[in-house]
């Protein structure tokens, strides 16, 4: 769910990063227009989401980032994967009583020979470098190469924690969110509360030409079968 209050300037970001399965998922194209439509007004971005699609994390943190009129970013109940990107938009980064965050390496499905897989290996790593650079900006006392370690491990945050670790700049105990976090597939080390809740489903979205040839192979394999 994808929400703009033009009176307040709240925009709602709830859901999947990036086009899922039915249609929905919030795309950087959603949050440009409602950029453009807000102009210079200071935007409050509400955020529970358990990512998706890197690219359209990456592109929606980059319009939030350059939006005229300044962001401050609020996490609701989740901030996971491409959606705890957004969440570092913010100017002023508030986690709410309940509120998470979750950082990892980049991920993706491939099909091909050894040769392929390695292709798909160096733009994977391009990801995660780029991640890093990202996290760099906002994680405190680690270096590069810490941060990196950080992604692989797939690491959760609290909110307190979160403040601790740089990523928000303030933690709400007094207020907390109604909106409801969600599972995903592409969570390995989820918290035990986050297992019952419904699990997201996203449409895969080929991150490059690579991928995009892979699978015309895939198309062309089962046809000549």
């Amino acid at each position: 769910m994808f929400l703009l209050n033009k009176e307040d300037g709240t925009m709602t970001i709830n859901g999947v990063i990036g086009e899922d399965w039915y249609g929905g998922g919030i795309t950087s194209a959603m949050v440009q227009q409602a950029s453009d439509e807000m102009k210079n007004t200071r935007l409050t971005v509400r955020i529970n989401s358990p990512g998706g699609v890197a690219d359209e994390g990456i592109a929606i943190y980059n319009i939030l980032r350059r939006h005229p009129g300044g962001v401050d970013t609020v996490i609701e109940s989740l901030a996971a994967s491409a959606a705890s990107v957004i969440a570092l938009a913010g100017n002023k980064r508030t986690t709410l009583r309940g509120g998470r965050w979750m950082i990892h390496k980049a991920m993706t499905i491939a099909i091909g020979n050894s040769e392929d897989m390695q292709q798909v290996a160096k733009m994977l790593d391009t990801y995660d470098r780029s991640l890093v650079d990202i996290y760099g900006k906002a994680i405190t006392g680690k270096s590069s190469d810490e941060i990196m370690q950080l992604l692989g491990d797939e690491t959760w945050y609290t909110g307190e924690e979160s403040v601790a670790a740089g990523l928000s700049t303030g933690y709400d105990d007094e207020d907390e969110s109604d909106m409801e976090p969600m599972n995903a597939a592409w969570f390995s080390k989820a918290p035990a509360a986050l297992l019952t809740k419904p699990k997201a489903e996203m449409k895969p979205k080929p991150a490059s030409q690579e991928l995009r040839r892979l699978q015309l192979k895939l198309a062309m394999m089962r046809c000549a079968k």
